[in-house]
């Protein structure tokens, strides 16, 4: 028995240890449900099923002018409204919780959620990244001289940071602690919007200006460009589990998906779309563990050593004549 009551606390321990939650900084999700648009114009959030199907559209007294759009791996979202210089949270049923903001914060526009979870804001008019709890509390901000009009932020797999800089027409990467690094551009791009990043770590940045996404890797060299006629001005890019790219249009008021080899598929027109912006999607559920194959034989083991303790306990309850249950 002794022998027993050691190997529950070990094999917990190591099933622990190999069950690991999603990574947060990594797109694009492992599954998708509904997608949502920001609809600048039309100061609401326009809902899309999987299959890019128009399902409805909501709002909140306040929502003026949305950009950004952060849905957590617990459903929460985080929209911000640009002219209000605040971001509200919507619950999983669309309902609003709360809003927040900061003397830091003027204009917000594109936000990330970084590997740690804190929750990262473009603040356009004041030319930094401002940095929230996701119960909105204020933690800091930062920024740099070659930083002007951010419209969006994203992490790399290493945690390194990404902001686009309108004004500039470049892209600024930053380290894991904040510091800067370089910026970079190519392929003409000119007033980048939103970046997104794929598995492989290339960083797709929409530009506004020159009707393009173009990729880069995560040191800044120039990978190619996507275009195609129903995607001028291109605003907000998000990624479904398939690797398919879906981007907003400006001007057109349309969403154009991709596959995963860049190649059109169709565009979106429903919805009442006016000025669409950014695109994120919904888990299709709450986030499920991932379990390595370390994991599975650990738990096949602790099941089979948890019935053998019980059996061996039985007897000897039975040889003793015990009558307790177990």
């Amino acid at each position: 028995m002794s022998s027993c009551k050691r190997v529950f606390p070990v094999a917990a321990l190591l099933v622990a240890s190999c069950v690991s939650s999603p990574s947060q900084a990594i797109l694009p999700p492992e599954r998708t449900g509904d997608f949502f648009v920001s609809n600048f114009n039309g100061d609401n959030i326009v809902v899309y099923d999987a299959s890019g199907a128009f399902l409805r559209s909501f709002t909140a007294s306040g929502l003026t002018r949305p950009r950004g759009i952060v849905i957590t791996p617990q459903r929460l979202m985080f929209v911000a409204s640009q002219t209000s210089d605040r971001v509200f949270v919507f619950d999983e049923n669309e309902q609003l919780a709360f809003t927040f903001t900061d003397a830091e914060l003027s204009g917000p526009t594109g936000m990330a959620l970084s590997p740690s979870g804190l929750l990262y804001v473009s603040s356009f008019a004041n030319d930094r990244v401002v940095v929230f709890e996701l119960d909105g509390t204020f933690v800091r901000s930062f920024t740099n001289g070659a930083l002007n009009g951010p419209n969006c932020v994203a992490f790399d797999a290493a945690g390194s940071i990404f902001v686009s800089s309108a004004l500039t027409g470049s892209v600024l990467k930053f380290d894991a602690s904040e510091t800067f690094l370089f910026s970079f551009t190519g392929g003409g791009l000119s007033s980048p919007m939103s970046i997104a990043r794929d598995t492989s770590d290339v960083l797709y940045v929409s530009g506004g200006g020159s009707n393009n996404i173009v990729k880069f890797d995560v040191d800044g060299n120039f990978l190619g460009e996507i275009t195609h006629p129903d995607l001028p001005a291109p605003q907000g890019i998000a990624f479904d589990e398939r690797g398919h790219l879906f981007s907003t249009s400006f001007s057109l008021h349309n969403i154009v998906e991709f596959d995963a080899t860049g190649t059109y598929v169709r565009t979106i027109t429903e919805g009442a779309l006016a000025t669409p912006r950014s695109i994120a999607f919904m888990p299709a559920s709450g986030p499920v563990p991932a379990v390595s194959q370390w994991g599975l034989v650990i738990m096949t083991l602790l099941v089979v050593t948890g019935a053998t303790c019980i059996l061996i306990h039985r007897r000897g309850s039975q040889a003793h004549g015990a009558t307790r249950p177990f």
